[in-house]
C-alpha cells in the first residue's frame, strides 16, 4: 500500500531548509525573550485571541488547526500530558508568529508570494496523489483546506526568503571548504562494503539452479523472476553491519564464489554469492566538496536566518497572553 506524506515535497525548500524544524529553537527563545524583556505580555479581553503581532490577531482556533495539522497525525491513543500539549501549542504559535513576521517582510520587499504562486504548489502535491486522494486524506486526518493552504502559503514564505533574501548574501570559497574538510577528515573515512546475493528456497535443487545462474545473470530481479519459489536478494552492506554468521561465511569468499548450500529452517536452504568487496576509504577533496559546500550552506543559512529574525523582532510589535508565558 503506498503510503502518502502530509507534509509533500512542495512544503520544502530548493535549498537547504533553514527553519521552522533548524532554526525553531531559537525562534522560541528569541521570541519569549523579546516579550518578556519588553513587557509585552497583556491580558486579552477579547474572546479567542492568544496573541497580536504588528496588532494582528493570532487565534486560538489558528494555533490549534495547525497543531493538528502537525501532530494530529503521529498521535497514538496515549492521552498526551498537559506539559507535553503546552510545549507543542508554545511551539505552534512560535511558528505562527515567525510565519507573520516574514510574510509581512516579503511584502514590504515587494516579495509576496501570489495566489497564482499557491494555487500552482497546490496543484504540484495534489499530483502526488490518486484522484480523490488528497482530498480523502484531509477528511481523515481532520484538517481543513482553507488551514491547509494557509500553511502552504507559509512554506512558500519560507523558501522565498531564503533564496531571494538570505542565500544572495552568502558566499563560500574553495579555502572554507579545504579547511573544513582537512578539520572533519574523519568524517569523510568510507567504511569497507560487501555486495552479495542471498538466495533462498524451500527446495535445494531450485536453488541450485538459480545459484548456477547467477554465474551469468547480474540481476537479482531476473533471477528472483525465473524461479516461483525461490527468492534473491541483493545487499550492499557495511562490513560491520553485515550478521555476524553471514559475515563469517563471507570473509573467505573471492567476487562471484559462494558458499556452500546451508540449510535454514523455516527459511529452507540458503545460499550467499559474494558479488564485491570495496575496501575503507577516505573520500577525496573531489568527491567531498559538493557535500562540505551543503555542510558550510546550512550553517550559514541558520546564522543569516538568526540574524535576521533579530533585527525583524528589533521593530516588531509582539503581544502574548500572558497566561501562556506563567511558569510553575
Amino acid at each position: 500500500m503506498r503510503q502518502y506524506s502530509l507534509w509533500p515535497s512542495a512544503f520544502q525548500t530548493k535549498g537547504p531548509a533553514v527553519f521552522p524544524a533548524a532554526a525553531l529553537t531559537v525562534c522560541l527563545g528569541l521570541v519569549l525573550l523579546f516579550t518578556l524583556v519588553s513587557g509585552c505580555s497583556a491580558p486579552f479581553d477579547e474572546q479567542g485571541v492568544v496573541a497580536r503581532i504588528n496588532g494582528e490577531p493570532v487565534l486560538l482556533s489558528e494555533v490549534e488547526a495547525v497543531h493538528d495539522l502537525k501532530y494530529l497525525a503521529g498521535m497514538t491513543h496515549q492521552v498526551d500530558s498537559l506539559h507535553r500539549l503546552q510545549e507543542e501549542y508554545g511551539t505552534v504559535l512560535t511558528e505562527i508568529l515567525v510565519q507573520r513576521l516574514v510574510a509581512g517582510y516579503l511584502v514590504d520587499q515587494g516579495l509576496a508570494v501570489t495566489d497564482e504562486d499557491v494555487a500552482a504548489a497546490e496543484m504540484v502535491v495534489r499530483a502526488d496523489y490518486p484522484e480523490g486522494a488528497f482530498e480523502q486524506m484531509l477528511i481523515e486526518e481532520y484538517i481543513h483546506l482553507d488551514r491547509w493552504r494557509e500553511q502552504l502559503r507559509a512554506g512558500l514564505n519560507q523558501e522565498k526568503l531564503v533564496q531571494k533574501v538570505l542565500r544572495p548574501s552568502i558566499s563560500i570559497d574553495y579555502l572554507e571548504v579545504d579547511a573544513y574538510y582537512r578539520e572533519h577528515i574523519a568524517d569523510f573515512y568510507l567504511q569497507p562494503r560487501v555486495r552479495f546475493l542471498l538466495i533462498q528456497g524451500q527446495e535445494r535443487d531450485l536453488v541450485k539452479k538459480v545459484l548456477d545462474l547467477s554465474a551469468t545473470e547480474p540481476d537479482p530481479d531476473v533471477l528472483g523472476k525465473r524461479f516461483d519459489r525461490v527468492d534473491v536478494h541483493a545487499y550492499a552492506l557495511r562490513e560491520d553491519n553485515i550478521p555476524g554468521d553471514w559475515q563469517a561465511l563471507l570473509s573467505g569468499l573471492e567476487p562471484r564464489e559462494a558458499t556452500n548450500i546451508l540449510s535454514r529452517n523455516p527459511e529452507g536452504y540458503q545460499v550467499l554469492v559474494l558479488l564485491e568487496r570495496t575496501e575503507g576509504r577516505i573520500v577525496d577533496p573531489a568527491q567531498a566538496y559538493p557535500l562540505v559546500e551543503r555542510i558550510l550552506l546550512e550553517s550559514k543559512l541558520r546564522d543569516a536566518f538568526d540574524a535576521w529574525l533579530a533585527e525583524a523582532l528589533q521593530s516588531a510589535s509582539i503581544q502574548v497572553n500572558h497566561q501562556l508565558l506563567a511558569r510553575e
